[in-house]
């Protein structure tokens, strides 16, 4: 004889459509869940890896500075690169030596007052990252340490149209200390590389051929070592550039290799008290760390609204599932099943059907992040061990969902229940508590914190960036909030449609408005699920467009025009560069200047054109640019200028030596072309000339027809000298940041999720309800009730729950993104943005969203219809369907 199958799959069985429905928003949950925590983690170590990869090289490298005479140099080098190899804690590193020699006047300068200068030098691995454009690489030159013969040397490309030299030139240029003469024979000429480890990327007179300042020097003069050493070694600055390679360094490990290059200076000033180390990588992977600890803690809004989310749609299922078997229960338990016995049999019931899941979740996530179109280094394959773990804790809490409904009918009688069946309440258990009031309170102190902290990061006690969690579970609780707060107002908005289509004689109306009127909670969890899932699918679209808008606005200011290009050193910048498509361009000078003791930015412009090239954002000013530009251009006896917010109204200016009387014409909360909240000053490039300050154009401003400015920047490139910044590549290069561009991907899936969400809630809820009322519509059918009035029917009273759960959906999204958006839209180093984030609500999106949303509903509904009528009234007046 075969054995029976356990109790817990025999009951499972009587009830498969809830029970699928419940495996399916439990693997919906757990799979979103999975896929939500990889994405956060896999796209923060992308996004550190990114910005260590294409940090600038004075962020990455580490420089010791001392002078050294030939008999120390063997010394001082072994020194320097073994203690600070050591200061790495095993990360790879490349260390590189240069060194300058004194000033040298050049040819025919040698007895003017104020010549100009050069310098020999000699730069470690220097051919390995630079061109080698004609000629030779200078080798020892014999008689060099006597002084004899000449000294090979090779220059620069710049260098050498600067200097007007080619191959085989010869020069003879006079020692500033010495006075002694040094004949140079140029053996080559070369290109500065532009890789990434280059430890000479940023050395200006390398790379420009020219330094201006208080004298002008050209070159260098390259060197081979041994030549430098034996010749131009007279306790001369040496410099060692240590680049690391920080690739492969883990997130763990960003504050311990901070730690330990810091430590770096106190170790080798203890051996070599002339050293100097300086480095700005221990603060870059101090930031880098906080910044994904930011980014993680502001992807963690979008999962809790997700589980707060999934979490009602089980809970409503479960409530469905036990009110379909709440009198089973009570007669199990009449006849002697114990509290203990029924909870542990809905327990089984319910890790039945999350264990699956918790098996299928970490397979299913990769192909989830591939359909919502996450990039491919988000997605990983195989499951890491670490997702398994999440599934696992995932569906366990959905499985405790589940169950608690079922545990809690377990306690009633079979006289309770057949006297909670016909009584109703207009309130749930939740609002009768008061739950959804002291939520409000929550929402309302998360959402002001964040607001003042700009971010879920607060500084703790200590000093240290910790995640605040009332912060983070703001925007959840405010959606929740208002949800429930929503649901107060469905009674006597069903009420009042009760009253208003009882004046009519048409029976569908009537019928409908009374259902929801009378059985509010019947509908309300319906109507709260739906309400909170298009909150969270607008809001994901508000944050999403919103992010895309303050991008495209970071990368405006930060250009200042369509394209910023720099003058040439030694060029006078009387003319702009020819580029295709330009409209308009404006000479520009950039120079520091002083205001009341306070270092500002000065941008002095011909502001003739400014209104049509200069791309400042209409809010922040309170005139429009062409104003401003008007002001400006009104001289006298003061010098008309326009200053950021937060500077005080000076008199004068200090511009170099030159002092100049201005007068304020007005104020921008941020001067675009200048970093993020640097004080700035903007003046008419002439006004200065007529004060008698001289300040010729150091960049051009120019505007490109269409802000196409791909063709144009690919074109200026090619010039070696030339520094192009242009709005496309900015756009992108902000775009493409991983770090703030991991808050988008989780929107999307969170977005895609909430639909999914909203979409199996309402189906169970709407055919659980259809279910419960079968013998209702078979009594309707015998009476004679139409197939049109049943339809009708049914859509009178899912149409007031879907109609007013839309509404209340996208109102409450849009309340909680103008409190939020601009408070979690951070940049990629999760710095506020400038200028100051605004909210863009997609209003045609929305119109989709919201018509995407009702179509599949009334369609459900519509199905469900035809379904009821199709079945006699016969079969269902004897079944006891409706027990």
């Amino acid at each position: 004889m075969g054995g029976r199958a356990p109790l817990a799959f025999r009951r499972a069985s009587g009830e498969p459509l809830l029970l699928l429905a419940a495996f399916g928003a439990i693997l919906l949950a757990t799979t979103t869940l999975v896929a939500l925590a990889s994405y956060a983690g896999s796209v923060t170590e992308a996004g550190v890896r990114q910005a260590m990869e294409t940090a600038a090289l004075d962020l990455r490298a580490t420089t010791v500075t001392t002078s050294v005479r030939a008999g120390d140099f063997s010394q001082v080098d072994r020194l320097i690169r073994e203690r600070v190899a050591g200061g790495y804690g095993g990360v790879p590193v490349r260390v590189a030596s240069s060194a300058r020699s004194d000033s040298y006047a050049m040819p025919g300068q040698e007895r003017a007052e104020h010549p100009e200068l050069t310098r020999f030098a000699t730069y470690q691995d220097l051919g390995s990252h630079a061109s080698l454009l004609t000629g030779r690489w200078p080798s020892d030159t014999t008689g060099a340490a006597t002084g004899q013969g000449a000294v090979e040397v090779a220059v620069s490309e710049a260098a050498a149209r600067l200097m007007h030299v080619t191959t085989g030139a010869e020069l003879t240029v006079v020692g500033r200390l010495d006075g002694r003469p040094v004949r140079a024979r140029v053996t080559g000429v070369f290109r500065p590389g532009g890789s990434a480890d280059d430890p000479w990327a940023d050395d200006r007179l390398l790379r420009a051929g020219v330094e201006i300042g208080d004298y002008t020097t050209y070159g260098p003069l390259v060197v081979s070592a041994g030549t430098f050493l034996d010749r131009f070694t007279t306790g001369v600055s040496a410099t060692w550039r240590t680049v690391p390679q920080l690739s492969g360094l883990p997130l763990h490990g960003l504050r311990p290799l901070a730690a330990s290059v810091s430590a770096i200076g106190p170790v080798l000033g203890r051996e070599c008290p002339a050293c100097t180390v300086s480095s700005r990588l221990p603060d870059m992977l101090t930031q880098l760390d906080q910044a994904a600890m930011v980014a993680r803690s502001t992807m963690l809004v979008p999962v809790l609204q997700l589980l707060v989310l999934a979490a009602y749609t089980l809970t409503l299922t479960a409530r469905l599932l036990a009110d379909r078997r709440r009198m089973e229960v009570a007669l199990l338990r009449a006849r002697g099943g114990g509290s203990v016995r029924l909870a542990a049999l809905a327990g089984q019931e319910a890790l039945l059907v999350a264990l699956p899941c918790a098996v299928a979740a970490p397979f299913l996530a990769p192909p989830l992040l591939h359909l919502i179109g996450a990039p491919a280094r988000a997605v990983r394959l195989p499951p890491a061990p670490g997702t398994f773990a999440v599934a696992a804790i995932a569906a366990l809490a959905c499985a405790l969902l589940v169950a608690l409904p079922a545990v809690g009918s377990a306690r009633r009688t079979y006289v309770e229940e057949q006297g909670a069946r016909g009584r109703g309440t207009r309130y749930g258990n939740l609002q009768r508590a008061g739950a959804d009031l002291g939520l409000l309170i929550v929402a309302v102190l998360a959402i002001w914190q964040l607001r003042r902290y700009g971010g879920p990061a607060t500084r703790t006690v200590g000093g240290d960036l910790g995640v605040d969690p009332l912060i983070v579970v703001g925007p959840a609780a405010a959606l929740l909030c208002g949800g429930l707060l929503g649901l107060r107002l469905l009674p006597p908005a069903s009420r009042f449609l009760e009253r208003v289509t009882a004046r009519g004689l048409r029976f569908a109306p009537f019928v409908g408005a009374a259902q929801v009127s009378r059985r509010p909670t019947r509908y309300g969890g319906p109507a709260l699920l739906l309400t909170t899932a298009v909150a969270i699918a607008v809001l994901s679209l508000i944050t999403a467009a919103t992010w895309r808008t303050s991008q495209e606005d970071q990368a405006r200011h930060l250009a200042g025009a369509d394209l910023r290009v720099t003058v040439p050193p030694g060029d006078t910048g009387r003319e702009p560069p020819p580029v295709d498509g330009a409209t308009a361009a404006t000479p520009v000078n950039r120079s520091t200047a002083n205001l009341d003791g306070a270092e500002v930015t000065l941008l002095a412009a011909d502001t003739a054109r400014l209104d049509e090239i200069m791309l400042l954002r209409p809010d922040l000013s309170d005139v429009p640019l062409a104003v401003l530009a008007d002001r400006l251009r009104r001289t006298g006896a003061e010098v008309p200028v326009v200053l950021t917010a937060g500077l005080p109204s000076p008199r004068r200016l200090a511009i170099g030596t030159a002092v100049v009387p201005v007068r304020v014409v007005g104020r921008v909360e941020a001067l675009p072309g200048t970093s993020a909240a640097a004080p700035a000053v903007l003046a008419d490039l002439s006004a200065l000339r007529a004060a008698g300050v001289r300040q010729e154009a150091t960049e051009w401003w120019l505007s490109v027809a269409g802000h196409d400015t791909s063709a144009a920047a690919a074109a200026l490139a090619r010039d070696p000298v030339v520094t192009v910044t242009d709005l496309g590549t900015l756009t992108r290069r902000l775009g493409d940041d991983p770090l703030a561009d991991g808050l988008r991907g989780a929107l999307t899936l969170g977005f895609v999720a909430a639909l999914v969400f909203a979409g199996l809630g309402f189906l169970i809820s709407a055919v659980a309800s259809a279910r419960a009322r079968a013998t209702e519509f078979a009594l309707f059918k015998a009476l004679g009730v139409t197939f049109g009035q049943t339809l009708g029917l049914l859509m009178a009273e899912q149409s007031f729950v879907i109609a007013s759960s839309l509404t209340g959906g996208v109102l409450l999204a849009i309340v909680v993104a103008a409190a939020v958006v601009p408070a979690i839209v951070l940049t990629g180093q999760t710095s506020a943005v400038t200028p100051p984030v605004l909210l863009d609500i997609p209003w045609p999106s929305v119109a989709v969203l919201v018509v995407a949303v009702a179509v599949p509903l009334l369609a459900v509904v519509a199905g469900l219809g035809w379904s009821l009528h199709r079945r006699g009234p016969g079969g269902m007046l004897n079944s006891g369907a409706d027990r």
